[in-house]
């Protein structure tokens, strides 16, 4: 078995089908495991690509994480804190009454809950299904919060007006909550909210609360998997160039280091972007499945670390703007004092780009002194106090679920895995907008679709959205 991609859905796909008896290589790109989990140092300051709390419904994943982790440094528990910067004021998100009520101006205080109410009864008489994000944003929170945040706040993040991004997006982002549930949660504590999924089956897992965070950085999941993933007898091969995948001599040609490789294989899960995938098939795809791989969409990120003087930014794990160059601030020693020196504190500053736009081109020390300059009109950094930076662009950070991106996937996944016989897997491989768990339960489903289908001829009824319901670990 070949897996392409040393991520989370990756490593544990390779792990699950070497434990049922495979030889499985890894091919990686990078020349380290991790994917987007990995982390990366800088004076003496550890960032992870991407700022990530883990947090699950799985116990059996939740067990895993503990067992992988307690071997490189061990985690931290996280109790997640998010706020919203509006009107120059902060407020906690998910929305608290008494933040409502003692920040937000009467006429605006009014304003909102008549709007709220409305778009609520409005939902509950007539039973209307949202057409596109911004329907479902206006439903759930009313015209004029999706006016003055998520509207505003969606656009600056995927770069195209809500209406074009479908239901689905928001969805599954953001609860799907009845009104009564929306009063009780802005008086009550949201972790005591119990399991609830949204209307396409996958498991709310932004609203969980409670979670880890590993000491060392994110890189610690990976690090243990890739770890177990050797013990088991798993090899793997980093700094590869993928050439072509030869479906009917099953022979995979790359480059390795530079060197041209050729390998065989029996089967093959990938992680890769579907659209990196598709091109290097032969017999080639079809037209039209070129096309729909073609046609998907990413937003990229640039992050901006910032290795800082003093000792806190912010008081929440996250900060989310809307009239910023930067869509949201994390503060690293939230997550894992370890993760920065003594008296110093590190920070990531997020700015949605598109490869190739002016922000992505822009030099680092541009984007870097922009955002300086924004964080001091903000009161939260001098200029002074920065020590050193590290600024990562990731070009297919985010799915892009367009209006009608779901037809499409499907009929472009479904034709990698009944006709081609590529298993796919991942946020990359399944085009999914997933969190760590969901990477980590991907790729073990993607490991049992495989064997199965060099056992029967077939990965069996493998639907893109499925019932991911909290499950046991068995398998049959």
């Amino acid at each position: 078995m070949i897996v392409l991609g040393a991520g989370l859905a990756g490593l544990r796909a390779a792990i699950h089908l070497r434990e049922k008896g495979y030889q499985v290589e890894v091919l990686e790109k990078l020349g380290e495991p991790g994917g987007m989990a990995r982390s990366h140092e800088k004076s003496g300051f550890i960032f992870d690509h991407g700022p990530h709390g883990f947090m699950s419904r799985d116990q059996w994943i939740n067990e895993e994480f503990e067992e992988v982790v307690a071997g490189q440094g061990g985690w931290y528990g996280l109790t997640k804190w998010s706020q919203i910067h509006y009107r120059q004021q902060y407020f906690n998100f998910p929305l608290k009454m008494r933040d409502i009520i003692l920040k937000m101006d009467p006429f605006t205080l009014a304003a909102t809950f008549v709007a709220f109410v409305w778009a609520r009864l409005r939902v509950m008489i007539t039973k209307r299904a949202p057409a596109n994000a911004e329907d479902y944003l206006v439903d759930q929170f009313g015209r004029v919060l999706y006016n003055e945040f998520f509207g505003p706040y969606t656009k600056k993040v995927w770069a195209i007006e809500p209406r074009e991004l479908d239901a689905d997006f928001t969805r599954d982002r953001v609860p799907t909550l009845n009104l009564w549930d929306i009063i009780r949660r802005m008086f009550s504590d949201p972790a005591k909210d119990q399991y609830r999924m949204t209307p396409s089956g996958r498991v709310i897992t932004h609203d969980l609360h409670a979670g880890y965070y590993p000491k060392r950085g994110a890189r610690a999941l990976p690090i243990g998997y890739f770890e177990k993933a050797k013990r088991l007898g798993v090899t793997f091969r980093f700094k590869v160039e993928l050439d072509g995948i030869d479906l009917e001599s099953r022979r995979l040609a790359a480059r390795e280091n530079a060197q041209p490789v050729t390998l065989p294989f029996d089967r093959v899960v990938s992680t890769i972007p579907l659209d990196v995938l598709v091109p290097l098939l032969a017999p080639p795809a079809p037209a039209e499945i070129g096309e729909l791989a073609q046609g998907l969409r990413y937003r990229g990120i640039i992050l901006v670390n910032l290795c800082l003087s003093r000792p806190q930014v912010i008081q929440p794990h996250w900060v989310y703007f809307t009239d910023r160059l930067f869509n949201r601030i994390s503060e690293y020693r939230h997550f894992s004092r370890d993760l920065a020196p003594p008296g110093k504190t590190g920070i990531c500053l997020e700015l949605g780009a598109t490869a190739n736009d002016e922000l992505w081109t822009a030099s680092d020390a541009e984007i870097v002194r922009h955002c300086v300059l924004e964080l001091e009109e903000l009161d939260l950094v001098k200029p002074s106090e920065v020590l050193d930076h590290l600024v990562i662009r990731e070009p297919n950070a985010y799915p892009l679920y367009d209006v009608g991106y779901q037809d499409r996937i499907n009929r472009l996944v479904t034709w990698l895995e009944q006709t081609a016989g590529i298993v796919t897997a991942g946020r990359q491989g399944r085009f999914l907008y997933i969190n760590q768990d969901a990477a980590i339960k991907s790729g073990f489903e993607a490991g049992e679709a495989a064997a199965r289908l060099v056992e029967t001829g077939s990965v069996g009824d493998r639907p893109v959205w499925g019932d991911q319901r909290p499950r046991r670990k068995i398998v049959v």
